[in-house]
């Protein structure tokens, strides 16, 4: 693929704005997570969701192997928690300081998501300098007081509150 389209590429997908999620999974030693971007819902029989993580990151070959990992939906509150998984800072423990229980599978769910879902390693497959991980999943919670952490246009933001939701403005009435 030729630089041009890569950037055109990264440019587009950067008006498309995406939740902000965390992967986190139970390593030998420690929890273990990163921040990623590319994450969606595959399909209700059975129950499937997917993410992809970068074949240079540190934590690739660690969630290739997991058994069981959970994603993490972080609210409008939690910027800086995106920032540290997202090894924007210097913090070698990601974990250290951040508040967090054991799900179902024994995956670290972080406190103050606004939503969690576990999974079961269902299958990986290869896509040029990602992996797609496909998970079954096995337990999924809401947390409805918060709002989302959503990424846009290369800056967090979220969505506002209305007491219903506007009617599209492509239809014609």
């Amino acid at each position: 693929m030729s630089e041009d389209i890569q950037l055109s590429l990264k440019q587009t997908m950067r008006v498309y704005p995406q939740g902000v999620t965390v992967v986190t999974a139970q390593g030998r030693d420690a929890p273990r997570g990163l921040t990623v971007s590319s994450f969606t819902s595959v399909s209700l029989t059975p129950p499937l969701v997917l993410f992809c993580v970068a074949k240079s990151s540190s934590h690739h070959d660690f969630f290739l192997k997991a058994d069981s990992y959970a994603v993490n939906f972080l609210a409008d509150d939690q910027k800086t928690i995106s920032d540290r998984f997202a090894g924007r800072t210097t913090v070698r423990d990601r974990f250290e300081g951040v508040k967090h229980t054991k799900g179902a599978t024994g995956s670290p769910i972080i406190s103050g998501v606004r939503a969690a879902i576990e999974c079961r390693s269902w299958q990986a497959y290869d896509a040029g300098d990602h992996s797609i991980l496909v998970g079954e999943v096995v337990a999924a919670s809401t947390f409805p007081q918060k709002r989302p952490l959503i990424y846009y246009s290369q800056q967090y933001t979220t969505t506002e509150r209305g007491e219903s939701p506007a009617p599209p403005s492509d239809i014609v009435w």
